[in-house]
């Protein structure tokens, strides 16, 4: 029991990051029927700020001395660089966004999968040259070998924290949606963007505010993935496939959806390696990645448009 319960918070706390990536596309996709596929490549980014600004500032000098820290940074404390890491990456989705996708409305749905898998390269290869290929550490304000126990059960402050963050932020953002004028306005938005727009909304800030949020929800996820992992690097976006099964499983327009899938698959992935990959011998090496795939599959042939998506039915 005390093993399951383990597995089980380390679940929640990945499932919590394939929430904030799936949500991310889902919110992009229901206000302007775009599919990012540069939303990897902006969890990294945000990733990468934060470790540059918590990061000590060094000397050329000292870089080359033993021992020396692998980036020279600006040296903010931690609480601090992560809202300015969070608000930068949504400023640079919203610019993306504005330059290179907003003039293309009303263009076929490639153009706009065929730009954004281009901006996703070209914001690869100006991390690479930036902050070059290797991978950096991001130093935590807590330990990150530090835990505490609840009964017998042994978890550890980073599963905690990521818990707890990506909770605040997916209670936030439906509270906005529910409660707020931006919220109002998206819903209409996301529901009919010329009845929105006949009705006075101001569908190009809605765009720009959706897309914000978005790489806000970005950032967010690329720190929770920077505290679980030792090193991230400008291809650590990639883990944004990984999330991709939970915003189909969940439905491409539904939030909520993308939300209980992301945290259902988290839990898979986490249950499969702890019991399963074992038990298949050398078959069952790494077969936890394929898992949310193999779900994605089996709810694709019994709900095509996912457990929470809405059937369309279009009258002829």
């Amino acid at each position: 029991m005390t093993e399951f319960i383990q597995y089980l918070v380390s679940g929640v706390a990945l499932g919590g990051v394939y929430a904030l990536v799936a949500l991310g596309f889902v919110v992009i996709y229901r206000a302007s029927q775009v599919f990012n596929f540069a939303h990897g490549e902006l969890l990294a980014f945000g990733a990468l700020s934060m470790v540059w600004m918590t990061a000590p500032a060094v000397s050329e000098e000292d870089m080359l001395s033993i021992g020396a820290p692998e980036v020279s940074g600006l040296g903010l404390p931690w609480f601090a660089a992560l809202p300015i890491a969070l608000a930068a990456t949504g400023v640079l989705a919203a610019l993306v966004e504005r330059v290179a996708l907003r003039p293309l409305v009303g263009r076929p749905v490639f153009v706009s999968i065929i730009i954004t898998l281009f901006i996703g390269a070209l914001l690869r290869t100006a991390m690479i040259l930036i902050y070059g290929a290797g991978g950096m550490p991001l130093a935590t304000p807590w330990d990150p070998m530090g835990s505490f126990q609840i009964g017998d059960a042994v978890l550890g402050y980073t599963s905690a924290a990521i818990i707890g963050a990506s909770a605040v932020a997916l209670l936030a953002f439906f509270a906005l949606l529910r409660f707020s004028r931006l919220g109002i306005a998206m819903r209409a938005t996301s529901s009919d963007q010329e009845t929105a727009l006949a009705l006075g909304i101001p569908v190009g800030r809605v765009f720009a505010a959706t897309w914000m949020i978005a790489g806000g929800f970005a950032a967010l996820a690329g720190v929770c993935v920077a505290v679980r992992d030792p090193q991230v690097d400008p291809t650590t976006g990639f883990i944004a496939l990984r999330a991709f099964p939970a915003v189909i499983v969940g439905g491409l327009e539904s939030p909520t959806g993308a939300v209980l899938a992301g945290l259902l698959l988290g839990v898979a992935e986490v249950m499969t390696a702890g019991y399963l990959n074992d038990a298949l011998g050398d078959m069952g090496r790494n077969f936890h990645i394929v898992m949310p795939y193999l779900l994605m599959i089996a709810v694709l042939i019994v709900r095509p448009y996912g457990l929470l998506g809405q059937r369309k039915v279009e009258r002829l």
